[in-house]
C-alpha cells in the first residue's frame, strides 16, 4: 500500500493542510463561482482528491481532534447571535412560516426513509439531514458527533447530496415569484414592493469589520468555558453522549440572556465559520472516494423527497392561513440552505426588508435544528 504524501503522525504538516482547505473554501466564495457551487463543496472536493492521490492520509489523529474539539468550540461562537427574545420580536408572521418549515422538514425526512432503502445507518442519515435542513452544517456536525457515526464516507456523500439539492432549491425559490399560477394564487406585499438591493458589496467575501482582537479571545475563552460548563453538566447528568445539546442549550442561553455581554464581542461568527470549514475539510479527507460515488445518488434521490415534501406541505398549509408567499420562500431558504443565504436572496428577489428577520430566523434555526435531528434519530430506531 502506498504511504501517503503527509503521514498520519505528521500532526503540524496536517494541521497546515487543514487550515489552508478552509482557507481555500473562504477564497472560492469571493467569487461568482465560488459561490454558486459553496465553498464547503469545494474544499470538500480538494480534500477527497488529496487524500485519494495519497498526499493526505484517510486516518490521522488530527482528523479526531476536528471532532473532539473544534465541533464543541464552533457551536457556541455560531449561536452567541442567537437572541431568543430579539428572534421572537423581529420575525412576524415569517416565525409561522419558519416553524411550519422545520415541520414539514420532518415529515419529508420521515417520508425520504419510507419510500428509500438507507441501510443500518438511516437513523443516523435521517437525523442530520433533518438537522442541517432545519439549521445549517452545525447542526449536521452535532447530530454525528451526538450520535456516534464518524463514517465519514457517508457523512461526504450526504455532504455532496446536500449542497446539490440545496442549490436547486435555492433557483427554484427565486423562479417561483415570477410564475404566473403562484403570483395568482399567493398574494404578497413583498413582491410587489421589491426593490433592487445594492448588489456592490461582495456578499460571499467573509471579512470583520472593525474586528477587536481583546473581543475575539473573549469570544474563544467564553466558547471554551460553554464547552467545559456543557461537557460537565451532560457528564454529570449520565449521558456525556449528548454534550453537545448542553453546550447548545448554554449558548442560546447566554446569547439571550447576556445580550450587552455578546455586543462586547467580537469576530465570533466568523470564527465558529473558520472552525466548521477546518472540521469538513478533515472529513472530505478521511473519504473513500468509491463509496462516495456508491451513496452520493441515493443520498441526493433523499435530499430531494425531503425538500418536495418540504415545499408542498409549506405552500399548501400557508396557502390555508394565507401567509405571505415570500415570507414562506424566504422562510424555506433559511430551512433549508440557512442564514447566509438570507442576504443573496433579498439581493436577487428585492426583498431588503426580510432579510433581517430571516438571519435572526437562520439562528433560530441553528439553535432547534440537533433537537430535531437527534428526535428523529430516537424515534427511527
Amino acid at each position: 500500500m502506498t504511504l501517503p504524501l503527509i503521514g498520519p503522525e505528521q500532526d503540524f504538516a496536517l494541521w497546515a493542510a487543514l487550515i489552508g482547505l478552509a482557507a481555500f473554501g473562504f477564497w472560492c466564495e469571493r467569487f461568482h463561482w465560488g459561490r454558486k457551487y459553496s465553498g464547503v463543496m469545494l474544499l470538500m472536493t480538494a480534500a477527497i482528491v488529496l487524500a485519494n492521490l495519497r498526499i493526505l492520509p484517510t486516518a490521522a489523529p488530527v482528523y479526531d481532534l476536528t471532532w473532539d474539539y473544534l465541533v464543541p468550540i464552533a457551536i457556541p461562537l455560531l449561536l452567541f447571535k442567537a437572541n431568543l427574545g430579539k428572534i421572537l420580536r423581529e420575525t412576524g408572521p415569517m416565525l409561522i412560516a419558519f416553524l411550519i418549515g422545520s415541520v414539514t422538514v420532518v415529515i419529508g425526512v420521515i417520508a425520504g426513509t419510507w419510500l428509500l432503502d438507507l441501510g443500518a445507518a438511516e437513523p443516523q442519515l435521517a437525523g442530520i439531514f433533518t438537522g442541517t435542513y432545519i439549521g445549517g452544517s452545525l447542526n449536521f456536525a452535532a447530530v454525528a458527533e451526538a450520535t456516534g457515526f464518524r463514517e465519514s464516507s457517508m457523512l461526504t456523500a450526504a455532504v455532496a447530496a446536500d449542497n446539490v439539492a440545496t442549490n436547486l432549491h435555492f433557483l427554484l425559490i427565486i423562479f417561483l415569484p415570477g410564475v404566473g399560477w403562484i403570483s395568482r394564487r399567493f398574494a404578497s406585499k413583498h413582491i410587489e414592493d421589491a426593490a433592487p438591493v445594492d448588489m456592490s458589496v461582495d456578499l460571499g467575501r467573509h471579512t470583520v469589520a472593525n474586528l477587536d482582537l481583546a473581543g475575539l479571545l473573549m469570544s474563544l475563552a467564553t466558547a471554551f468555558a460553554i464547552a467545559a460548563i456543557g461537557t460537565w453538566v451532560a457528564t454529570i447528568a449520565g449521558a456525556p453522549q449528548f454534550s453537545i445539546l448542553a453546550i447548545t442549550v448554554l449558548a442560546v442561553l447566554f446569547g439571550s440572556l447576556l445580550p450587552n455581554q455578546v455586543a462586547k464581542l467580537s469576530g465570533y461568527d466568523e470564527a465558529g465559520n473558520a472552525l466548521m470549514f477546518i472540521f469538513l475539510a478533515g472529513i472530505g479527507a478521511t473519504c473513500d472516494i468509491w463509496l462516495l460515488v456508491q451513496m452520493a445518488p441515493i443520498l441526493f434521490v433523499f435530499a430531494a423527497i425531503i425538500i418536495t415534501v418540504h415545499m408542498t406541505l409549506l405552500l399548501a398549509i400557508g396557502k390555508l392561513f394565507k401567509l405571505d408567499i415570500a415570507e414562506m420562500l424566504m422562510a424555506s431558504a433559511m430551512c433549508i440552505s440557512g442564514p447566509s443565504a438570507a442576504p443573496a436572496l433579498g439581493a436577487a428577489l428585492g426583498w431588503r426588508t426580510l432579510i433581517i428577520p430571516a438571519v435572526l430566523l437562520g439562528c433560530l434555526g441553528y439553535v432547534i435544528g440537533s433537537f430535531a435531528g437527534l428526535a428523529v434519530v430516537a424515534w427511527l430506531q
